[in-house]
C-alpha cells in the first residue's frame, strides 16, 4: 500500500547521493564517475581526440548559440540532467527520479526524488548478547530492506526554482535563525558534471554554501549505487585519502570519515560532536544536538549524517508523535520525513535500545 503525502519541497542538504548532475566547468582527457562526466585534470602528456570529446562531452549538454538555460546548457535543470538520469533516459542507469536503477531496478543508495524504494516500515532489529567491551550495552544489528516504490515524503527541492530553507546554516548565534532563506537549488548545485575525482562528483564547496574549507570526498574505485539494505551505508570501495590505498579492516572508509564534513558545509549547525546532547551550544534553536560526526568503527551504526538520512529523498512515513515534530522555529508540527530512512524516527530505535 502506497504511503500517502505527497513529496514535502523542503531543502534539508544531506551529503552524498548518487545523482550525477550537471553545470558548467572545465574539460579533460581523465573520466570521472562515467559517461559525460570528466576531470579537468588530466596526465601531463596525455593526447586525446578533440572530435569524440566535442561529440560525447559537449553537444550532448551545450548549445553555443542557441542554447535556452544559462552556461550555455541546451535545456535547465533538473530537466537536463533527467535526460539521462530517469526512466528512459539516455546515458546513465542512475533513474534518480524514481530512486532505482534504470535497467535492474534495483534501489538507488540516495532514495529518489519523486519515489524511493526504502522499506522504512519493514526496518528491524535484531538484539544479541551484552557486549561487556561497551558498557554491558546489548550487541544488536538493524536492517533497512528494500521495499516497493513509494512516493517520497521528504526530498531534496532541486527544480532550480523553488526555495525553500537551508536549515541550520550560519554560525551558532544566541539570536533565533532557523537558517538561510529562499535558497534555490538545482542539481549542479551539490555536483560537478565534468568531474572532479571526487565521490559521486560532489562540489568540494556546495553551491550557497559560505563554507571556508573544501570537503574532498575520495573517488571509489568500485562504482555501486545501488544497495539491498539501507542501514549499510558504508562504501569500503573508497580509499581514507585521495588516490591511498583502501581502508584495511577497522579503519573507517574515505566516504563515512568525509560525510558529515560535506553536509555540514550547508547545515553548519548540525555537525556536533561528543557531549553535544548535554551541553549548551549557545544557539537559540539548535541549543542541544544529536551527535553527528563519528566515523570510527568502519562507520557502522555510527553517529553520523548519513547514517540516518538519505541524499536524495526518503518514502519514509511519520506519524503519532512523529508526525507533530515542528521544523526549527515553527510552531506547529509536520509529518515531513526529513530524509530518515525509517518510519516514525525509528532511527533512534535502531541504534538506541529501549
Amino acid at each position: 500500500m502506497r504511503k500517502e503525502g505527497g513529496a514535502m519541497k523542503r531543502l534539508l542538504l544531506i551529503g552524498a547521493g548518487s545523482a550525477l548532475m550537471f553545470t558548467m566547468g572545465g574539460v579533460g582527457p581523465a573520466q570521472a564517475d562515467g559517461g559525460v562526466h570528466y576531470s579537468t585534470a588530466g596526465a601531463e602528456g596525455t593526447t586525446f581526440s578533440l572530435t569524440s570529446a566535442g561529440a560525447g562531452r559537449c553537444a550532448g549538454c551545450h548549445r553555443a548559440h542557441t542554447a535556452e538555460a544559462s552556461y550555455l546548457l541546451k535545456q535547465a535543470q533538473p530537466a537536463l540532467c533527467y535526460s539521462c538520469h530517469s526512466t528512459g533516459g539516455m546515458g546513465a542507469g542512475t533513474d534518480v527520479t524514481n530512486g532505482r536503477n534504470a535497467g535492474t531496478g534495483d534501489a538507488l543508495r540516495g532514495g529518489g526524488f519523486d519515489f524511493a524504494l526504502i522499506g522504512a516500515g519493514a526496518a528491524t532489529k535484531t538484539l544479541g548478547l551484552a557486549d561487556p567491551a561497551h558498557g554491558g550495552r546489548i550487541a544488536h544489528s538493524a536492517t533497512v530492506p528494500v521495499g516497493a516504490s513509494e512516493a517520497t515524503t521528504s526530498k531534496h527541492q532541486i527544480d532550480g526554482t523553488t526555495t525553500g530553507t537551508m536549515w541550520g546554516n550560519g554560525a551558532i548565534s544566541a539570536t533565533v535563525n532557523p537558517g538561510k532563506a529562499a535558497v534555490t537549488l538545482e542539481c549542479g548545485s551539490c555536483h560537478d558534471p565534468h568531474g572532479n575525482g571526487n565521490y559521486r562528483i560532489l562540489k568540494p564547496v556546495p553551491n550557497d554554501s559560505d563554507a571556508a574549507v573544501e570537503v574532498n570526498i575520495p573517488d571509489a574505485q568500485v562504482k555501486k549505487y545501488t544497495t539491498a539494505d539501507y542501514w549499510l551505508v558504508t562504501d569500503r570501495s573508497v580509499p581514507v585519502t585521495k588516490g591511498g590505498a583502501l581502508p584495511a579492516a577497522g579503519v573507517t572508509d574515505g566516504y563515512i570519515a568525509n560525510a558529515s564534513q560535506w553536509c555540514s558545509q550547508c547545515h553548519t549547525r548540525y555537525l556536533a560532536g561528543s557531549g553535544s546532547w548535554r551541553t549548551d551550544s549557545g544557539d537559540a534553536l539548535f541549543t542541544y544536538r544529536h551527535r553527528s560526526d563519528r566515523t570510527d568503527r568502519e562507520g557502522v551504526e555510527r553517529p553520523n549524517c548519513i547514517q540516518c538520512h538519505v541524499s536524495h529523498g526518503s518514502n519514509a512515513a511519520m506519524s503519532g508523535s512523529a508526525a507533530d515534530v515542528a521544523f526549527p522555529g515553527a510552531a506547529t508540527g509536520s509529518a515531513d520525513s526529513r530524509l530518515l530512512r525509517i518510519d516514525n524516527r525509528g532511527t533512534c530505535v535502531a541504534c538506541h535500545n529501549v
